[in-house]
């Protein structure tokens, strides 16, 4: 009997020592980065069924598949894949050993090296080779690996600690399925940031690209309420907002009920300057539309009026000059029209055609303020646009005709000579 348990106690202490003996050629091959060889030789290690149930193995496997990952000679597809395998050994040795004393020691240094990797390494070096889809898939890795060390309050070097919210990384991650076409992804991460209240000139694109997928889902709650807080965080961008804001009261409503919104809108925003002037524009192609072409417009062209002053009252542009400068000149037009029509000899007719002619040079008067009111604020703009060019030598060619019917030749002199310097 002596001799048998003599016997046992042997097998034991050779299978613990050839034990030791594999563990210590593993730590040995990872010591000297023969990456390859601490893999096949931990890869061994494991596939035996009692070692698997052991956590010390696990946590090798994790760190050095982690370390093999980082071989510049694999393709990124493979690097990734490691990484990932390697998490997931951590992961495993972590729930195998409560205390985790081999990660404690390295203050969990190769959880916190993965995350980096993914992140920092992998993520942005794919999306430097414009490999959006690999960027991405690492951007959401890295964020795996950031929550799960959150979530276990796992701490690393001096006590490091990570925020719940990864924010750059968050936001890496909404940019890439952005530009990979995936908008309610996008979404997913763009709110995590927008829940966060973040701020900041690098973060504007959380409120814009949600309010723009609210809008388009149809989801007037949640539009509602980022439209208020990225007015609150960039008010600067007001224009912005004010347009989304209108695209989204106005969309499917045909004209003229159209028009309704527009005025609910005006009440609410009383200082925007683009809303009374779209509004304005709106109006004007309504106005001169083959449907109106033979409606009483006259409702409509004050409303013009109305919205192209509250405009201008906010803000002195060259569009919105140029629109009223268009339209009065056009609508002294139709009222010169309609008192030429008028041929009849009766008191009544002759009285109604000199109150048109006079209603036509009053309006034709006003076109001239607006026209003058232009060329003010062009003269001051240090680089102008192509289109304010534009509007700048057709309001020139309105002032020459206007000054052509009052007979003025030497204001129609003076705009010739603008109107060839404009070209």
């Amino acid at each position: 009997m002596m001799k048998k348990l003599s016997f046992v106690a042997l097998l034991v202490f050779t299978a613990n020592f050839v034990m030791a003996q594999d563990l210590d050629e593993i730590k040995k091959y990872a010591l000297l980065g023969q990456n390859q060889k601490a893999k096949e030789s931990v890869d061994k290690y494991m596939a035996v069924e009692k070692n698997a149930k052991k956590a010390e193995g696990w946590f090798y496997k994790g760190t050095i598949y982690n370390q093999a990952s980082k071989d510049t000679t694999r393709q990124h597809e493979e690097s990734a894949a490691l990484k990932a395998q390697a998490f997931d050994f951590l992961k495993k040795y972590r729930e195998l050993d409560a205390k985790a004393e081999l990660l404690t020691e390295q203050n969990n240094g190769p959880l916190f090296d993965i995350y980096v990797g993914y992140a920092s390494e992998l993520g942005i070096k794919a999306y430097s080779a414009k490999d959006i889809a690999a960027a991405h898939a690492d951007f959401k890795k890295g964020l795996e690996v950031h929550d799960y060390i959150f979530a276990n309050n796992i701490t690393g070097n001096n006590g490091f600690k990570f925020e719940a919210l990864d924010t750059i990384l968050v936001l890496y991650t909404a940019i890439t399925a952005g530009e990979l076409k995936k908008p309610d992804d996008a979404a997913i991460y763009y709110k995590k940031l927008a829940d966060a209240n973040v701020t900041g000139d690098q973060y504007i694109d959380t409120y814009q690209v949600l309010a723009d997928y609210y809008k388009t889902k149809k989801d007037n709650a949640a539009f509602s309420d980022i439209l208020t807080k990225g007015r609150k965080f960039y008010p600067k961008n007001e224009e912005y907002w004010m347009a989304i804001e209108t695209e989204q009261a106005i969309d499917g409503v045909a004209k003229p009920a159209l028009f309704g919104k527009y005025e609910e809108l005006l009440s609410k925003h009383p200082q925007s300057y683009s809303l009374p002037y779209n509004y304005a524009v709106e109006l004007y192609h309504y106005i001169y539309s083959d449907e109106m072409k033979n409606a009483n417009t006259d409702e409509y062209k004050a409303k013009l009026q109305e919205a192209g002053k509250k405009a201008l009252t906010n803000k002195q542009t060259v569009e919105a000059n140029f629109l009223m400068t268009n339209f009065l000149y056009n609508n002294s037009i139709d009222i010169a029209d309609d008192a030429r029509k008028i041929k009849g000899p009766k008191p009544d007719d002759i009285k109604k055609k000199k109150a048109l002619e006079a209603e036509s040079t009053k309006v034709m008067n006003e076109s001239i303020l607006y026209a003058e009111a232009l060329i003010t604020v062009f003269e001051a703009l240090p680089k102008p646009k192509g289109s304010e060019k534009v509007n700048y030598k057709q309001s020139l060619v309105i002032l020459k005709n206007v000054y052509e019917v009052k007979k003025d030749a030497a204001k129609v002199a003076a705009l010739e000579k603008k109107i060839s310097v404009a070209e």
